[in-house]
């Protein structure tokens, strides 16, 4: 005999239901950081608006962003999500043309204005929930699989897919909260240093003026190895680990070290070299390196060559850590990878919506900033087991659930599943949002 419901009807008259319930506690987050209202005063959007204003269009980008929807196309589901509406005050979500047609139109200028912002927020919920007196920058670049005639699509070296042309963003985060901090958006053939020193002055810049620079340190892979951003980096006067590019003189040198034997079966040594022949300065290398047959999986992204017996590890430093401190401080960078996995697969990164550079770096730009707000939610609101989990993570357990709006004694109702298993951290974010004291004077970054 089976089960369940067999006599059904089906009824078309509901107007406030959505499978977006969680997405109140954003709205109300944002609502706090006053993001709409700062929008319209700092960000300029020339031209016709139309029926929405440009600050209504950022929003709802912004929050398709964090709900999931990884195309803009994709939207189309929201035209008659009555209590998402509801919440964006709005009496129709644009529709796919709208948007596009949106983010051709924003020039130069509107898009540095909305960065502008971001960083400004950032540097206004900086000190919360409590002061900061160091930072780790983790710089690195990824590549964007660009399917069509994107302008500034370039075939760049991508060794899982040949021939294809990609963008070739630089991305910087702050290890400590794994804060977004800085990105650059780039044709596919630029060189993973391409534009570098530059990228990382814009990084010292947003930094606090609190924070000395001998107290910031960057970690970056091979691909920075050059003489243009270590003369940077020691004359910026801070501290920086990076990994040594696969040179005969280093190789060489790092075989011929006099090693040290730790008790885990690893071995360190030291040595000084120029990182380019035509430098005068000496600098620091340190070298690690492990039997390989010990050879553990989580430590074969930092390997820089190997031999018949070891596997070697060598990394360019200014810190006077010791070497295996300083392979502890570097192998931690590999946090790096899982947030820009994050950026490809959970934020819609891998989905370039238009064929127009300006509108591209637009929508890289609004991708950044839903990735920093879900981060400062998550930091201020959530509880603290929360701050390293994906956004996937916090879609699942708090953003994606069924949800009524009704009316009830004058007052709006959010009705959300009776079981619901995360009811108390909900409604502790909720209050955590109620409570938030931010700093009173909000202001804009140079």
């Amino acid at each position: 005999m089976p089960k369940g419901a067999r006599l059904v009807r089906f009824s078309f008259d509901e107007s406030h239901l959505t499978h977006f319930g969680g997405m109140w506690l954003i709205q109300r987050f944002c609502n706090k950081l006053r993001l709409r209202r700062l929008i319209q005063r700092y960000v300029n959007v020339s031209g016709r608006t139309g029926t929405y204003h440009p600050a209504e269009l950022i929003v709802a980008l912004l929050f398709a962003i964090i709900m999931g929807l990884r195309r803009i196309n994709k939207t189309d589901i929201l035209q008659y999500n009555g209590a998402f509406l509801e919440m964006l005050g709005l009496e129709r979500f644009p529709d796919q043309s709208t948007l596009r047609r949106f983010l051709k139109r924003l020039a130069p200028k509107s898009i540095r204005q909305l960065v502008r912002l971001h960083d400004s927020l950032r540097a206004y919920l900086f000190a919360l929930p409590h002061q900061r007196n160091s930072l780790v920058f983790d710089v690195d670049s990824t590549v964007i699989i660009i399917y069509g005639r994107a302008e500034g699509a370039r075939v760049g070296y991508n060794p899982k897919k040949p021939g294809c042309r990609s963008y070739h963003p630089l991305l910087c985060f702050e290890e400590g909260f794994q804060e977004f901090w800085h990105g650059s958006l780039r044709p596919g053939n630029a060189g993973a240093s391409t534009g570098a020193v530059p990228f990382l002055k814009v990084c010292l810049a947003k930094a606090p003026s609190t924070i000395a620079r001998s107290r910031m340190r960057f970690r970056m892979d091979s691909g920075f190895y050059g003489s243009r951003v270590i003369r940077f980096l020691d004359a910026s006067g801070c501290g920086y680990v990076m990994v040594a590019r696969e040179y005969r003189n280093i190789k060489a040198r790092a075989r011929a070290c006099r090693f040290q034997a730790l008790g885990n079966g690893w071995q360190v040594a030291e040595f000084r070299e120029k990182v380019h022949h035509k430098m005068k300065r000496l600098h620091r290398f340190v070298v690690v390196r492990r039997p390989i047959p010990q050879d553990p999986e989580d430590s074969a992204q930092l390997t820089l060559f190997k031999d018949r017996k070891y596997a070697y590890h060598v990394f360019v430093t200014n810190l006077t850590l010791s070497p295996w401190r300083v392979y502890r401080f570097y192998s931690l960078r590999a946090t790096i990878e899982k947030n820009i996995r994050e950026f490809v697969y959970d934020y819609p990164l891998g989905k370039i919506p238009t064929d127009t550079w300006t509108a591209n770096v637009a929508f890289f730009q609004l991708v950044l900033f839903a990735a920093d707000i879900v981060h400062w939610f998550k930091r201020l609101c959530l509880p603290p087991q929360y701050l390293t989990t994906t956004l996937d993570s916090i879609r699942t357990d708090f953003l994606v659930l069924p949800a009524r709006l009704v009316r009830e004694s004058k007052r709006n109702v959010v009705k959300l599943p009776h079981d619901y298993h995360y009811q108390r951290e909900f409604l502790d974010a909720s209050r955590k949002v109620d409570r938030l004291r931010l700093p009173r004077n909000f202001r804009v970054c140079k």
